[in-house]
């Protein structure tokens, strides 16, 4: 109705006449024109997830990208910050770490000993998303954790005062926000540490294999014994939310079905209930450096792209709705999986 009444553009058609959907600017504009936008309002405040496990191969970077584009696509308006210096979330959104990003586009020169930089908008990257910038990392990044290490020896006090720049860093760049989404080293150092007080929520992937599952189970633990030191040393770390999801599931293997069980029983509601499916046309996106979200047309079989995005948008509508929640937000209804997205 509202095309045809001149307030939304007629819709992209093909040279036969066939619609062809609509790119993620037009679905924004609509958005704007209906007074449909779920952006949070003025007084909510922005959700700073971060996405963090100790243990490596669980799919954090994937999830992280993941969620950022459904997110985007939703309608939200997102930041991500790379904070690991393997710069995997960086090359999923199409940067070349190596080549393409200097250290002085990255966390470094805000978290340095020898900062030069009093805020982070120096370091927020554009990318082919309207609504999705990029702070970006890459190897270089891991010299903060030698830095800050080192000053941790002294006393603890130049550590403190880092973790309490990134957390105050990250809220004032929020504000432009709905959501920021963190990704930081699968490590128990330094910057793992600052990313933890700084988010005020926190989600956590884990794949069904027993070495996951004791793994986060010991992360678990020790993030307890982190924050309450933290808290000792008057560094308040509060989270809105703390849920683990299930990456990387395989429904037909019996081995991960059995420990998938024992995790319910072990994390409860904790744990969300709708697993993120192994698929090879994530795999095979990854190596386009993309996401599924990305992808105008399927990689593999039809069907498998379309059960791959649908088992995605459900399970990452768990984290919207989390996030809705937090703002006092009705649910939102599930997306379509038909719908034609192009980036």
């Amino acid at each position: 109705m509202a095309e045809q009444d001149g307030r939304l553009p007629s819709p992209p058609e093909s040279e036969t006449g066939r619609r062809i959907g609509y790119d993620i600017p037009a679905l924004l504009n609509m958005r704007q024109v209906l007074g449909a936008s779920p952006q949070r309002g003025p007084n909510d405040t922005p959700s700073i997830i971060t996405v963090q496990n100790f243990k490596g191969g669980v799919g954090k970077s994937t999830v992280t990208t993941h969620l950022a584009h459904y997110l985007a696509v939703a309608g939200y308006r997102v930041l991500v910050v790379d904070c690991d210096s393997q710069a995997t979330t960086t090359t999923l959104f199409g940067f070349n770490p190596h080549f393409a990003i200097r250290r002085e586009e990255t966390l470094y020169p805000y978290l340095s000993i020898e900062p030069t930089q009093d805020d982070l908008a120096y370091a927020v990257k554009k990318t082919v998303w309207p609504n999705v910038d990029l702070i970006p990392s890459n190897l270089q990044m891991f010299d903060i954790e030698y830095e800050l290490a080192a000053a941790g020896t002294g006393g603890g006090g130049v550590l403190a005062s880092r973790f309490r720049k990134l957390r105050a860093g990250l809220f004032e760049l929020a504000q432009n926000y709905d959501v920021v989404l963190l990704d930081p080293p699968p490590a128990l150092g330094t910057i793992s540490l600052a990313v933890m007080q700084a988010a005020n929520a926190l989600l956590v992937p884990l794949a069904a294999t027993t070495p996951d599952f004791c793994s986060t189970v010991q992360f678990l633990s020790m993030m307890d014994q982190v924050i309450g030191q933290l808290t000792a040393a008057g560094i308040t770390v509060e989270y809105d939310f703390c849920r683990l999801i299930c990456s990387k599931f395989n429904a037909n293997d019996p081995s991960q079905d059995m420990v998938q069980r024992v995790m319910d029983q072990a994390f409860g509601p904790a744990l969300l209930p709708v697993p993120i499916l192994e698929s090879a046309e994530i795999s095979h996106a990854a190596l386009r450096m993309m996401t599924i979200y990305e992808l105008d047309k399927p990689i593999g079989t039809p069907r498998t792209h379309k059960r791959c995005r649908s088992n995605l948008d459900e399970a990452l509508s768990q984290v919207e709705q989390l996030i809705r929640r937090r703002w006092g937000r009705p649910a939102m209804q599930q997306p379509s999986t038909l719908a034609s997205v192009t980036v």
